[in-house]
């Protein structure tokens, strides 16, 4: 047997849900109509023979017909040792009623005084009967028998069950040819579609890169199908970086509180220890080196606090030549330290972006310390600013002639945590790519072909600037 078609799996399981519901209301129903019958019937028989066990009728045969003629029942009323004493059976109709009651009776009085009653039900000579049975009030030791006959009972309850069955058959019908109209009409579509994507599969190939040239439901669908995979993974992307992105966060509100205080009083102290000890060679040895990790913890606080830092910008137009000399003018000497030479080619003429000027000079500073952090023997630092050919945007490269991107995280250079460098925290790049993207731009590293690495910012020209430098 073969896999099931959308259309039977629609209407199997809903059909199945279907039987359960209504025999399960079909029998809750006849339970209820059983119960309801059985409990009135109980209840005329209990009320008339409490109405005839409390007097002296239960010994007068003509008060006991009387109520068979209102009640519809008979009564017996016999001694201790089982002797009739006043009955309304009619013995030619019923020959075995009356000692069949009485034996079925119970053995004792339970209760003189008459208020509880004992029911039973027997089938004597073919026929139902519920039976009750008290004690009378007037006269201990004696019972009052009182019959009902319950065919008329059961007949009910057959025609009840019957009405219910029936309604739960035609319900279940109605519910299967609809949930077949349904089903069809949800399947066939999908079927034809199938159809069509078999047909088309020779030829189709929903490969991402390949996107829909035709105008068709399947290639719109291959199409949108495509676009789904890829926002997928985008956004999978995104919500792990966002993730990493808000642990860091929620650690630097803990830095923020727990270590950069304290370290501010620690670093104040150790500068007033050091100037005291301005003449113990050997101490201000150890006072440096303190410091020194001092301002390494102090590094670390700060780009854990600019991570957990709110996007708001300060932006104004800026010059970005102006931000990238300015900058380099500050590393020179660490430069020229370190035997790195700086190359800047900045174009002229440069139009003004749009930048807060403090972060995004954080920004590319970290990139510009990578870059020489890279190049552990001296090299060649570049920094390139020119607009694009479009004049939509300025592109500004960092290159350096130093040991490249390590493969093992080239996919994860912009996660949080992730550096190769010994003492690194891997957050400077996660800091440039958050303010270059809250700034509109983009931020991408890519190995150079002749060794070493380019990092490429790129920031969107204000619509006002690309006309007054187009």
């Amino acid at each position: 047997m073969g896999p099931l078609r959308i259309h039977d799996r629609i209407v199997v399981p809903f059909g199945l849900m279907a039987v359960v519901a209504t025999v399960a209301a079909a029998l809750v129903s006849l339970s209820l109509v059983s119960n309801m019958l059985e409990a009135r019937v109980e209840s005329q028989i209990a009320k008339g023979s409490a109405f005839v066990s409390r007097s002296q009728f239960a010994l007068n045969a003509s008060i006991l017909h009387l109520v068979k003629e209102i009640a519809n029942a008979d009564l017996v009323t016999y001694g201790a040792g089982g002797v009739p004493l006043a009955t309304t059976v009619d013995s030619g109709r019923s020959p075995g009623l009356v000692s069949a009651v009485i034996a079925g009776g119970p053995p004792a009085v339970a209760d003189p005084s008459g208020n509880a009653y004992l029911l039973r039900a027997m089938t004597v000579d073919g026929a139902p009967y519920l039976v009750a049975y008290r004690s009378v009030a007037e006269n201990p030791g004696t019972r009052l028998a009182f019959i009902a006959e319950t065919s008329d009972l059961a007949l009910a309850l057959r025609a009840a069950r019957m009405r219910v069955l029936l309604v739960a058959g035609v319900s279940l019908f109605f519910f299967f040819l609809i949930s077949h109209f349904v089903a069809r009409g949800v399947s066939r579509p999908i079927e034809q579609l199938l159809a069509l994507t078999d047909a088309s599969a020779a030829s189709v190939s929903l490969s991402r890169e390949r996107p829909a040239t035709d105008d068709d439901e399947v290639a719109r669908l291959r199409h949108v199908f495509n676009d789904m995979i890829r926002q997928l993974q985008e956004s999978q992307d995104a919500l792990v970086r966002s993730e990493k992105l808000a642990v860091a966060g929620l650690l630097a509100a803990r830095v923020a509180h727990d270590v950069r205080n304290p370290m501010s009083s620690i670093k104040m102290q150790t500068q007033l220890l050091r100037s005291r000890l301005k003449h113990d060679s050997e101490n201000q040895v150890l006072l440096r080196a303190l410091l020194h990790d001092i301002d390494q913890v102090e590094s670390v606080v700060r780009g854990l606090l600019e991570l957990a830092r709110p996007g708001e910008l300060r932006v104004r137009l800026t010059g970005l030549a102006a931000v990238v000399d300015e900058l380099l003018s500050h590393l020179y000497a660490q430069m020229a330290h370190r035997k790195i030479i700086v190359e800047a080619k900045l174009e002229p003429d440069l139009p003004d972006v749009l930048l807060d000027v403090e972060r995004f000079r954080q920004a590319l500073l970290n990139l510009v310390v990578n870059a020489a952090d890279a190049m552990t023997d001296g090299g060649t630092l570049s920094v390139v600013a020119a607009r694009t050919p479009d004049g939509s945007a300025v592109v500004l490269d960092v290159c350096d002639d130093g040991s490249g991107i390590d493969p093992a995280i080239a996919d994860r250079l912009f996660d949080p945590f992730v550096s190769t460098k010994r003492d690194g925290i891997g957050l400077g790049l996660v800091n440039t790519k958050t303010v270059v993207e809250s700034h509109g731009g983009r931020v991408e590293l890519s190995p150079r072909p002749g060794g070493g690495t380019q990092a490429r910012i790129t920031l969107p020209v204000p619509p006002a600037e690309k006309g007054s430098h187009g």
